[in-house]
Formats: C-alpha cells, structure tokens, sequence
C-alpha cells in the first residue's frame, strides 16, 4: 500500500483530535467516521503507518485504539504521487467505465428478455409434452 505525506497528516490529525475530544484513544472507526471514510480503507492505512512507526495500534480486550507514536515518521513518505499512478487509475476507469456501458447495452437492447422468454416457452413445451405421456402400466396390461 502506498501513502502520500498529506494522507497520512490528515490521518494523524484525525487521531489527535479524536483524542481530544474524547479524551482517551481513539478507535479505527472512530478515526473513520471523523474523515468519512470507510473503517476498511482506515485500518488498511493505520496498519501501514504503524509498520512505518508513526501510529501504536493498541489492542485491549474490547477494542482496538490507536495513538500517533512518531508523527515526523510521516515525512518520509513522498510529497505527491506520481503521473504513474493517475495514468494507471485514468486506465481503470475507462476499464470500468467500458464495461459498465456494455453491461448496460446488453440489458438495454432487450437480448437477455429475450433469451429467457425463449428458455421459459420451451420449459413450457416440455412441461406440456410431459403431461400428454400416458404412464405405463405397473402390471404389464396395456390397454
């Protein structure tokens, strides 16, 4: 995972003030509701900055809080990213964006209707082939 400078101030930032105003340590939930962010995406980062040594993710027996330990350990991470990785995301949304409308050209065009409509008229056909078949006598008498 890679972290820009700036997110990981911003991520610091929301734990001292998270400590503030709940005067103890915060959780990783806690610190995502205050950036509306998902709790995943959070404690993916949280866990990236304790391995760099700028957060202590703190387990006890009901909750897991985190406290900044080194916050200058965040200035090692680079300033921006590169033009890289906006190349790379640019790719996966057209990728997305792609399949997206093809998605929607399927459904749009009525194909998929079809096709089920033709799958239930000839389950109906073999239903209806099923039901003019005289059973066979269990006692060999044909009549």
């Amino acid at each position: 995972m890679k972290m820009t400078r700036q997110e990981a101030q911003v991520l610091t930032a929301a734990i001292r003030v998270q400590a503030h105003l709940l005067e103890r340590s915060p959780t990783p939930a806690e610190v995502a509701d205050l950036l509306r962010l998902s709790e995943t995406a959070v404690r993916l980062q949280l866990n990236f900055l304790a391995d760099l040594g700028a957060v202590i993710l703190v387990d006890s027996a009901f909750a897991t809080h985190v406290e900044v330990k080194d916050h200058l350990a965040v200035e090692t991470l680079a300033e921006a990213e590169g033009p890289a990785l906006s190349e790379d995301l640019r790719e996966f949304d057209r990728r997305k964006q792609a399949e997206a409308d093809r998605m929607a050209q399927l459904f749009d065009s009525g194909e998929t209707a079809r096709e089920q409509q033709e799958k239930l008229d000839r389950m109906g056909d073999e239903l209806r082939k099923f039901k003019r078949q005289k059973p066979a006598n269990p006692f060999g008498d044909d009549d």
